[in-house]
């Protein structure tokens, strides 16, 4: 017979160390059954050539494997994103980016939750539209 928990792992660093990876620390039952679309970077392109979005990057601030920018877009790291949403305009269209789609979900929730229009997700992030041989900037 077994008894308790069975499959336990520890998070070498604990509470700190998580949030330095701008991981959630609370997930709440809304926020779970919230949809974000993944929108590829050819439809991104049109749009940001159109000026029909404003495009926010959650990256962490220290992030060191790229400083490559979707040009015009404003770099809000994850963490800093309660404080500073009210900056964006409510008028717009948003798109959220990171580096590979693992903050930009949580910002984009977030964003849905505070009544913005968030239209999704950079699908594959920064990454992917490096890749595709899209335009950035180096800040």
């Amino acid at each position: 017979m077994k008894l308790g928990y069975t499959d336990i792992y520890c998070f070498r660093g604990g509470i700190p160390e998580w949030r330095s990876f701008n991981f959630p620390m609370v997930v709440n039952e809304t926020s779970m059954k919230m949809k974000v679309k993944k929108l590829k970077p050819k439809k991104i392109a049109k749009m940001i050539e159109k000026k029909e979005i404003f495009v926010v990057d959650v990256r962490p601030q220290n992030f060191k494997r790229d400083s490559s920018f979707i040009i015009g877009s404003i770099h809000c790291p994850l963490l800093d994103i309660a404080e500073r949403y009210k900056e964006f305009p409510k008028d717009k269209q948003i798109l959220i980016t990171d580096w590979a789609m693992r903050q930009s979900t949580l910002a984009a929730k977030f964003l849905i939750s505070e009544g913005y229009n968030v239209i999704g997700v950079l699908k594959g992030g920064i990454e992917r539209w490096k890749n595709d041989k899209y335009p950035v900037e180096n800040r």
